[in-house]
């Protein structure tokens, strides 16, 4: 490609401008973001060619690729519609999807077609140009959720694209992708988010963090993530976390009455001991 434009330099879009340097993906890779000392940082990481505050340098881009809060992409968009060539291709790495899809309808219209959302998963706790690292995406699944304007020529440019970074490509309607991660991904965060919250009002939570071993360092590790990016997830995507929330506090009721019966607390535990360790295997 001749120009790969990234908006936000944080873990993905750091990572992703790091690997298109490396692997010479594009002559030129410009990265965009909020916060001028933090695009400095990322040049000097050499996480991309140069830096820009200019919209307009994406008017020749091949690939605008916004890797930004899932709430900031709106806003970008209405940014960058008045540069967008007719041929660039835009994607994105937001953990929500359906909302994102409406929002690009509504603002570029029939230029929508160019858009096709993604979603790497290979995220961290991690944030900032500092957090961008090598081989992220190997092996990594990325999920695509194309629309119905989107063509098979222009899915699979940013197949294409993902697998030059070495990841897994599955496609996926975006109303799909965002049932399962409410489950896989954004209702965990928010047990963790909550379960960290509940320390945080005991008096004597000094000592219990003293006490914490490596399995509460691994279930809580993930509330550690960006607030507002979390915060933008589970308002864009609050239907289906509503849903599994309800599911878990039944879950949690289950547990509750088992407590009374060792048999039906063993059960319990099995259960759930079991489908662990079958999904490792």
């Amino acid at each position: 490609m001749h120009k790969i434009c990234i908006i936000g330099l944080g873990l993905l879009g750091g990572s992703i401008g790091k690997e298109c340097l490396e692997k010479k993906l594009s002559k030129k890779v410009i990265g965009f973001g909020r916060n001028h000392d933090s695009l400095k940082k990322a040049l000097q990481l050499q996480l991309v060619h140069e830096i820009s505050d200019d919209f307009n340098n994406i008017h020749d881009a091949d690939l605008v690729i916004i890797a930004t809060p899932v709430k900031q992409i709106e806003l970008v968009l209405k940014q960058i519609k008045p540069f967008l060539s007719k041929s660039t291709l835009i994607t994105d790495v937001g953990s929500t999807k359906t909302n994102i899809i409406n929002s690009v309808k509504n603002i570029l219209g029939a230029e929508s077609k160019n858009f096709i959302g993604s979603h790497p998963i290979a995220g961290s706790e991690k944030n900032g140009p500092e957090a961008a690292q090598n081989n992220l995406f190997n092996k990594k699944n990325i999920i695509i959720t194309p629309h119905k304007l989107n063509t098979e020529s222009s899915i699979k440019k940013i197949e294409d694209f993902w697998k030059q970074l070495n990841g897994n490509t599955i496609i996926m309607s975006p109303e799909n992708h965002d049932e399962i991660f409410s489950t896989v991904s954004h209702l965990p965060h928010a047990l963790a988010i909550s379960f960290m919250s509940m320390i945080n009002k005991k008096e004597n939570r000094e000592e219990l963090l003293n006490f914490a071993a490596s399995g509460f360092r691994d279930f809580t590790r993930i509330a550690a993530s960006s607030p507002e990016m979390w915060r933008d997830i589970f308002i864009d995507n609050k239907e289906a976390c509503l849903k599994d929330l309800k599911s878990y506090i039944e879950q949690l009721k289950e547990f509750e009455n088992a407590l009374e019966d060792e048999t039906t607390l063993f059960d319990f535990i099995h259960n759930g001991s079991d489908l662990r360790k079958n999904w490792d295997e």
